[in-house]
């Protein structure tokens, strides 16, 4: 077993303007915590890693994000259940319509 001590700083979404574009790596995990313990004030979150890195980003409340974001944690849960480890590593691009997650 590893055990990793860590404090997590949640970082600012970064990607802010159209045409805004970021690797983030692999994503691990989704959530919402509840701001100030009220359902008014919760905060969603997204947990990425990469190499030696272990990121959790405040996200935007945006359909396109959630979804794509949820369709590659998905496809990671599955490998990582079926022995294959992460695979799928995201891009993000803001655009006029909402954001676009790829794989690089």
């Amino acid at each position: 077993m590893h055990i990793i001590e860590q404090k997590l700083v949640v970082q600012d979404w970064p990607l802010k303007e159209p045409g805004d574009e970021k690797f983030f790596g692999y994503i691990v995990a989704l959530g919402v915590f509840p701001g100030d313990w009220s359902a008014e004030a919760a905060i969603g979150y997204a947990d990425f890693a990469y190499g030696e890195t272990y990121t959790r980003y405040r996200i935007p409340d945006d359909d396109s994000l959630h979804l794509g974001l949820l369709r590659y944690l998905e496809f990671n849960l599955q490998h990582q259940a079926g022995g294959y480890g992460l695979a799928a590593k995201v891009w993000i691009r803001l655009t006029e319509t909402g954001y676009e997650v790829d794989l690089p």
